[in-house]
This record gives C-alpha cells, structure tokens and sequence, in this order.
C-alpha cells in the first residue's frame, strides 16, 4: 500500500508493545542499541501461521540467549508479502560477531517460505511502546551521493516522526537494497486514523518537492507475543 505517496497520511523487516519497555529508546542505559538484525519471513500456501509463529517465536528467544540486547517478533497486517518479521538489537560489531562466531547452527525444520536478512544501522531512536507499528521502506535515485540520499530519508523521517509522535529509522548496512527503514508505532486503527489526520498538513509542503524517491512500500505490523 503506498500510503505516503497516494494518501494524504502517514504512509520491510525493527517494535513494540506496552510490556515491551527494552524498546531502543527505553532500553537499559547499558546497551546503545546502534544496529538491528532484520528478517523477514514469508508464509508458505497452505500454511498455518500460528504453527510458524510458535517456531519463530523459539527462533526470537533463542537469539535473545545468543546475546542480542533485545529482540522481537512481528506479524503481517496490511502491506506486501504476508510474512513474519523478527528484529534483534546490538551495540557494535564486535557484539555482532560474539554472537555469531560462538553460535551453533543447529538444523532445524523450515516451516517458512521465503527468508531476508539485513544488517542496518539506527539512526534515530524516538520510537515508543505500542500495539501496531507501520514500517515505510524508501530507496533514492542513483544519481543521487549517499549523503543526497540521507538527506532526503532524513527529511521524510521528519514527518512521520511529528506526526507519529516519535519513530525510528534505520539504514542499509548489509543486506538486499539500499534503503532507509522509517518504523512508527500506533495502539489502535483508531489511533492510526488520528495519526492519519495529524500527517495531512505535514505532508502537503512535500508534494511539491523532488525527493528523488526511486522506491517506496509500507507494511503494517503487530506484535506477536
């Protein structure tokens, strides 16, 4: 759905419930949280998603007891694929690779269809608890320098961060497409109709812009417990 580009609102693989206050921006003091291990999981035919989803859940707190700060599990709401999407937080690459020269890949059966991975940095961390979170992915032209590039991502975080009243966004680092995440929490779809009606007058001075905007999804999200 390209809420951003087609509706006058708030427009990937992150996140955030009440309970949840590890999030990036209520994390321990101990722990920066400047990278994210994303993975998207999608749903095979037939399948039944709460048997994938009790087997991804294993996989999350597995990766917790590997040593990522803080980890999660989202489910497919609205957007693209229907999939699963799991995040895992970490300070540094030198945490990265404790984790991952140490662990034992043991096999296991895949129940899911299609998988992604990748490595992104957090640049900004306003994000909060919540119920539902959007996730807006956003590619530039490639004639455009990294920093043109940050520079147009930064200015459409921006507005989902004063409309949404606070969001993430992270940025390729490894991993399938040069692009920027913009992840935003809302409680309920009558909190994201409010969001919605916020985001109107904030988008209207980008409509006359060139952003330069190569690519664009969104997907919506909830949590899975």
């Amino acid at each position: 759905m390209k809420f951003f580009l087609i509706l006058p609102i708030v427009s990937l693989s992150i996140f955030i419930h009440s309970n949840h206050h590890e999030e990036v921006n209520k994390s321990s003091m101990s722990h920066e949280n400047n990278f994210a291990y994303l993975s998207t999981y999608t749903m095979p035919a037939g399948s039944n998603p709460a048997t994938l989803a009790k087997s991804l859940l294993k996989n999350v707190e597995d990766l917790k007891k590997e040593g990522y700060n803080n980890c999660g599990l989202l489910r497919h709401a609205f957007g693209s694929d229907r999939a699963f999407y799991s995040y895992c937080y970490f300070d540094s690459w030198e945490q990265f690779a404790e984790i991952n020269d140490n662990v034992d890949n043991a096999d296991v059966r895949q129940l899911y269809g299609d998988h992604e991975d990748r490595l992104v940095a957090v640049d900004e961390k306003n994000l909060g608890p919540s119920k539902y979170l959007v996730m807006a992915n956003y590619s530039f032209g490639p004639y455009l320098t990294m920093a043109e590039r940050a520079e147009r991502a930064k200015k459409l975080f921006d507005v989902y961060d004063e409309g949404f009243g606070g969001c993430n966004m992270m940025s390729h680092v490894w991993g399938p497409g040069l692009e920027w995440q913009i992840v935003c929490g809302f409680d309920s779809y009558a909190d994201f109709a409010k969001k919605n009606s916020a985001l109107a007058p904030l988008i209207e001075p980008l409509m006359t812009q060139k952003l330069d905007i190569l690519n664009h999804s969104d997907d919506i999200m909830v949590r899975v417990n």
